[in-house]
């Protein structure tokens, strides 16, 4: 008999993407899943659309939270409500094949390893969509891991050892980095070199935009570095600080970033130049706005105020 597959989708204010995610779940080649969609306090009418797809296939199960916890407990909640042998992971602003779940879970089947990640498709609302040239399909080791994250799909087992997000990463970027190199390094894992997930890289997604107001802003602008961080430590002695529960060092680290005032204009540059990419000019000059105040004298503020002026100049001509 086929292995159950729980697909966990957690939701804030995606409602003009979800038809398509879960109708691209819905209509998979592999019939033997349950849909777990989170709605995660959506303001918008996501709660109305997946309520009618979970009237139509008796296969969507709908949590809901009356206030916004973040995309990490969203996560966590639901890893720990499925039933299935195997989770896989799906964002509900994303869509996956229809033969996705079939091909990942022949993987799982075959291979003793923890995780299955797949290739992935991006789509720009500026430039035409980038499709990754990696390595071959095969196991892999953490020193490989550098896909998108929510290709995974993972043994639920192993949530018994690594009981879902590490609590570190609450409210921040990079927490799903953090578990599946945690995965590869106690499980193993393997990587499938097909174009199964299809990402619509959104301006203003988690992961591209940034909101410094926001009391957890600073520790998002640095999460990728510190993961990078707890990865070379990995790969060097088998474990991290974090694993370890060593939160002084670790936050010691944290604050060694925050005080190198050109790395933070760097980074707080960076999320401008992506807004700037995608034609949203007001926030890309908000954003070099508080990098050039961060670092005054950083030169490379002035080279993405350059080319802010001169993609408005080319927009407008």
């Amino acid at each position: 008999m086929s292995k159950l597959v729980s697909v966990v989708v957690p939701n804030y204010n995606c409602a003009p993407y979800l038809d398509k995610c879960l109708e691209h779940i819905v209509n998979q080649t592999y019939a033997n899943f349950e849909c777990i969609v989170c709605d995660n306090a959506s303001t918008d009418n996501s709660l109305e659309i997946i309520n009618s797809w979970a009237k139509k296939d008796k296969r969507i199960k709908v949590l809901t939270t009356e206030v916004n916890v973040g995309g990490m407990l969203c996560y966590n909640r639901m890893f720990f409500e499925a039933k299935g042998d195997y989770i896989m992971i799906q964002d509900s602003d994303d869509w996956c094949d229809l033969q996705r779940i079939e091909k990942q879970v022949a993987v799982l089947d075959k291979y003793n390893v923890g995780c299955c990640m797949t290739n992935s498709v991006f789509y720009y609302a500026h430039t035409e969509p980038e499709y990754p040239d990696r390595p071959g399909s095969g196991v892999v080791n953490i020193e490989q891991e550098d896909w998108a994250p929510a290709t995974i799909m993972f043994k639920r087992e192993i949530l018994n050892e690594i009981p879902g997000y590490h609590l570190y990463w609450d409210r921040v970027t990079s927490y799903d980095n953090y578990f599946i190199m945690s995965i590869i390094s106690e499980y193993g894992g393997y990587y499938l070199d097909d174009y199964l997930y299809f990402v619509w890289a959104r301006h203003d997604s988690d992961h591209r935009s940034i909101d410094l107001t926001d009391k957890a802003g600073l520790r998002k602008l640095i999460s990728f570095d510190v993961y990078k961080f707890l990865k070379k430590q990995r790969i060097e002695t088998g474990t991290d600080w974090l694993k370890e529960g060593n939160m002084d060092a670790l936050n010691s680290y944290e604050q060694q970033l925050m005080n190198d005032k050109n790395y933070l204009a760097d980074k707080i540059r960076m999320f401008a130049c992506i807004q700037i990419d995608n034609g949203k000019y007001k926030n890309g000059w908000s954003l070099l706005k508080q990098a050039i105040s961060t670092s005054p004298g950083f030169i490379k503020n002035y080279q993405s105020l350059l080319y802010l002026l001169r993609s408005r100049i080319k927009t407008s001509a």
